[in-house]
């Protein structure tokens, strides 16, 4: 069964998406799927990039964030590549890192880790007493590092300016939760 743009959009707002959903595996897979592997990618890999990219879409579908103009499958595909590039520069990071990491951990590192992952924790904290569109937008911008045109796409924003103009103050209330915590402040200057 095949369904235009407009009748996946439909079945997804209203809850009806299974049909919709295996249509879009079907016709998209292959695509991502070439693009992975072609890109030095192992077939679950792909498998993985697609099924974020599918569960992005219909987040931004049934948020209302989804732009109708744009066409289903270049926002899959523009997803999953910019997923798939972000996965190898994080595993590029990942294995500089671990070749420059030795074998023998000394207690020191070990605390370091530990505090770390306390900042990490309270930072996630923090997080989550923002805003969704906010989490959404300083991930995309911050963890990501998308352009405001890439971000004026996923979420739908009218203009660059106005992507950064939430960005901007979205980090300012960021900064503001973070001053307003002082256990966090002094672990994150420590």
């Amino acid at each position: 069964m095949k369904f235009t743009d407009q009748e996946v959009l439909t079945a997804i707002r209203k809850g009806d998406d299974d049909p919709v959903l295996a249509f879009l595996y079907k016709k998209h897979w292959p695509v991502i799927r070439r693009y992975v592997v072609k890109n030095n990618g192992t077939e679950e890999e792909a498998q993985d990039i697609f099924q974020d990219a599918i569960i992005a879409f219909y987040r931004h579908v049934k948020l209302n964030k989804f732009n109708d103009r744009y066409e289903i499958g270049a926002f899959i595909f523009s997803v999953g590549r910019n997923f798939w590039i972000n996965k190898v520069k994080k595993d590029q990071k990942q294995a500089k890192l671990s070749e420059e990491v030795t074998h023998e951990r000394c207690e020191e590192n070990i605390l370091h880790d530990i505090i770390t992952e306390e900042r990490a924790a309270l930072v996630r904290k923090v997080f989550s007493k923002m805003g969704e569109k906010c989490r959404e937008l300083l991930t995309y911008t911050i963890f990501h590092r998308y352009s405001m045109h890439e971000v004026c796409e996923l979420m739908g924003f009218s203009t660059e300016n106005a992507a950064k103009t939430r960005n901007y103050k979205c980090k300012q209330q960021l900064i503001k939760l973070v001053h307003e915590h002082d256990h966090l402040k002094r672990l994150l200057s420590a």
